[in-house]
């Protein structure tokens, strides 16, 4: 599994040229974990999406947003707020209707929270 960012899936993020970038398509189909910030689509509030930014909504925002739908995730308790969250799962680039009805191109399928440490996390000397 590999970590990931919000820039290697879009290019030009926060202006109005930003489009999915070709190592979205790359990764499509692998095991990855991604930091972002959990929201509800206004239109259809199941539609849950990681969010690249805090507090924005994909729906309503005045520009652009980098966001990657989670279908079938149910988040618990307290992972709406303003910390972000590490989720693991399989990317999936490419046109498609999801379980719940609504279309996306761009998933995180099969999304969980990460647990645990990340490696080299404690890795400092001590004195």
């Amino acid at each position: 599994m590999q970590s990931i960012t919000f820039r290697d899936l879009f290019d030009h993020i926060g202006s109005q040229r930003m489009t999915f970038s070709k190592r979205a398509e790359l990764l499509s189909g692998q095991e990855v974990e991604l930091r972002g910030y959990l929201a509800a689509m206004h239109a259809d509030p199941r539609q849950i999406t990681l969010a690249g930014e805090a507090g924005v909504c994909p729906d309503c925002a005045d520009k652009p947003v980098a966001y990657v739908h989670l279908p079938g995730f149910v988040p618990g308790a307290g992972l709406f707020s303003p910390q972000a969250v590490r989720l693991t799962g399989s990317l999936s680039y490419g046109f498609a209707i999801v379980a719940e009805g609504y279309a996306t191109f761009l998933r995180l399928e099969n999304a969980s929270v990460a647990t645990g440490l990340r490696p080299g996390l404690l890795a400092g000397k001590r004195g």
